[in-house]
């Protein structure tokens, strides 16, 4: 990073200047092209995305790997939904990569109040990594992961 910084400080002023108002623009485009969650099931997603990808603000057109997310984060997205007792999978997610998609998808799988219990209390560790095949974790690295 610093070396970095130390590039920054080379460019001309005019060249500076320049990567600032590019800057400037992507983040009116960013801001421009935000829309915010309104049904419930979209502010949900949008909170747990918003906590799992460390972003103040997740619009519902925003795409999960364009805003950085990896497949371990989809794990935690996914865990964190089924807590809800929302029946989704990593493969949903990545099928459908922003929350206005996926919130239709967590509408119709939601768990029958016997089955949200039931996932309610189950300890997030009990997960295997059959769970996530797409993952490819270990058991260790799963139990790491939801500690």
């Amino acid at each position: 990073m610093s070396d970095f910084l130390e590039r920054l400080e080379q460019l001309s002023p005019e060249k500076r200047e320049l990567l600032n108002l590019f800057l400037q623009e992507e983040n009116v485009q960013t801001e421009e092209n935000y829309i915010e969650p309104t049904t419930p099931f979209e502010k949900a997603l949008a909170s747990i995305w918003s906590q799992v990808l460390g972003i103040e603000r997740v619009g519902i057109y925003d795409n999960f790997f364009e805003l950085g997310g990896d497949s371990i984060q989809s794990i935690q997205i996914i865990a964190k939904a089924n807590q809800l007792g929302w029946q989704l999978t990593t493969n949903q997610l990545f099928d459908y990569p922003n929350i206005a998609e996926l919130a239709k998808i967590a509408e119709t799988a939601l768990l029958t109040p016997t089955d949200s219990e039931e996932v309610q209390s189950q300890n997030l560790t009990s997960f295997t990594p059959s769970d996530f095949p797409e993952s490819e974790l270990s058991q260790s690295e799963l139990n790491e992961l939801f500690s």
